[in-house]
């Protein structure tokens, strides 16, 4: 199984990627605003900058949220070691490899399938606490096989 500062730098980098694209966008719609005010001028002009505006807030509101991110995955000590689940444990079941982390969905890592949650998830929070042997009931009966 991979360790987990391999999977911390590839959260980072997806984050880092996601990041710029976000910036990309929204730098976009203030070029869009700039050439807009130079063009016409009335009802539609005025329509236009407000839907920019929105959109602005929206891809702001993105950053926000992706700095946000970032910071609660530096908050993992990748070379910590529990034996319970907790924030920051890596967890290989029968069904999947879980990195309790941020929730990013299902991430590929050198080739593994490795799902991010957070602790606050219906699977997290039945998850929470649980050791290696420990079998949950989460749409049919899920065995964690190690806790890192």
């Amino acid at each position: 199984m991979l360790d987990k500062a391999t999977i911390c730098k590839a959260i980072r980098s997806e984050l880092n990627e996601k990041g710029k694209l976000i910036q990309l966008a929204f730098d976009d719609l203030n070029s869009a605003i700039t050439d807009d005010s130079k063009s016409t001028a009335g009802d539609k002009h005025e329509t236009s900058r407000a839907m920019v505006h929105l959109e602005q807030e929206k891809l702001s509101k993105q950053l926000i949220q992706n700095k946000h991110l970032q910071q609660a995955l530096q908050k993992i000590d990748p070379d910590k070691k529990s034996n319970k689940v907790q924030f920051g444990s890596l967890v290989s079941t029968d069904r999947g490899v879980y990195f309790f982390s941020i929730g990013l969905g299902k991430i590929t890592v050198d080739g593994y399938d490795i799902f991010c949650l957070t602790p606050i998830t219906p699977l997290g929070q039945m998850l929470f606490d649980c050791k290696k042997g420990d079998s949950i009931e989460f749409n049919g009966v899920l065995e964690i096989l190690e806790v890192q």
